[in-house]
């Protein structure tokens, strides 16, 4: 059978706008397809039609997102429309353009709320996000802000510097100086806790929207910072992200997944493994790049006993507390059983 083809312009190429969306600081509307949006966006098709048969208007200039002092701006309804338009393929070609930064996202995903955007393009656009590789949390501590990406880096202070470590399958990178010491220094000791509040709200924030693909990606974060002990950016105020309202919103994915790895994984038994000298092999990308190592390679180590009674693990200088554990099952059993029983749990809800 031959496949069906459409328009050179799309499914509504001979569909002129019948929705117009008037937004503060334009003085044109913003042109949309009503019979479009009201499938994604329960605002829209809760709007009463005209009966002359002119487009419908749609006044958003009174709206005021929450956190922010004017009404939504004209680039983020666009942006908000181009998702509806590719993330339904209606219109594919309208990629929108999504931010590096969640701070640049917040302003989108509020907009996608307040308009009770459907929670399947909710997912595509939360899941499209999540996915950017340089996608970065920015904290701000008075005069000083700093964008900490989520992935691939773990973030440390030393010497009165503010650096983050990568890792790579060739030519390891250590050490890269993210903001220098004369600059980071008078906000240095505020900056652990700016980190922490601005997770605990981003967590709450995926966790209300029920973007389940955000939270994993800012839970990855928090794991990877808490990798380091006295050098970590996270390691004082952990505490602050474990809020009552992360717990309250939690999508029940997570927290599914939570108590399957907390039964099979949380081992009762722990021991010391003293020896002078160990061969550390790093066999995850986040292990070489705190040891700064390349992925599967072996090194030289030392181990001595740490304050809190865990070995501390040395490589080059590069020094870790490590926690032994003994039975359970292997890393990979284990995530396949948690992934099986999660997916079951989902399908009888």
């Amino acid at each position: 059978m031959a496949k069906r083809k459409r328009g050179p312009d799309g499914p509504l190429s001979d569909s002129p706008p019948d929705l117009h969306i008037l937004v503060a600081g334009r003085e044109e509307p913003l042109p949309a397809h009503r019979r479009v949006l009201s499938l994604f966006s329960g605002v829209v098709d809760g709007l009463p039609s005209n009966t002359d048969g002119s487009p419908t208007p749609w006044d958003l200039r009174g709206l005021v997102l929450e956190g922010e002092s004017g009404p939504v701006a004209s680039a983020v309804v666009e942006r908000w429309l181009d998702a509806v338009y590719h993330f339904s393929r209606v219109d594919a070609s309208r990629r929108p353009q999504l931010p590096s930064t969640l701070a640049e996202a917040r302003p989108l995903l509020l907009l996608a709320d307040a308009v009770g955007t459907a929670q399947g393009l909710m997912d595509s656009l939360g899941g499209a996000l999540a996915d950017r590789p340089d996608l970065a949390l920015t904290v701000a501590v008075g005069d000083l802000k700093v964008d900490l990406q989520l992935k691939g880096r773990i973030h440390f202070i030393t010497q009165g510097d503010l650096c983050y470590m990568t890792s790579r399958e060739t030519a390891p990178a250590y050490g890269h100086v993210l903001v220098a010491k004369e600059a980071f220094q008078p906000h240095k000791a505020a900056f652990p806790s700016a980190v922490a509040l601005e997770l605990e709200s981003w967590l709450h924030l995926a966790g209300r929207l029920n973007l389940v693909p955000l939270a994993r990606a800012l839970m990855g974060f928090v794991k990877a910072e808490l990798t380091g002990s006295a050098c970590s950016i996270l390691h004082s105020t952990i505490s602050t992200v474990i809020s009552p309202r992360v717990f309250q919103f939690m999508p029940r994915e997570l927290m599914f997944e939570a108590f399957a790895r907390d039964m099979l994984m949380d081992r009762p038994a722990y021991i010391n493994v003293m020896v002078p000298e160990v061969q550390v092999t790093a066999t995850t990308p986040l292990a070489a790049a705190y040891f700064n190592m390349l992925v599967g390679s072996t090194a030289k180590g030392t181990a001595v006993l740490g304050k809190d009674a865990r070995v501390l693990v040395g490589v080059e200088g590069a020094m870790a507390l490590v926690t032994t554990t003994v039975g359970g099952l292997a890393p990979d059993v284990c995530a396949k059983l948690v992934k099986e029983a999660v997916a079951a749990a989902l399908e009888d809800e």
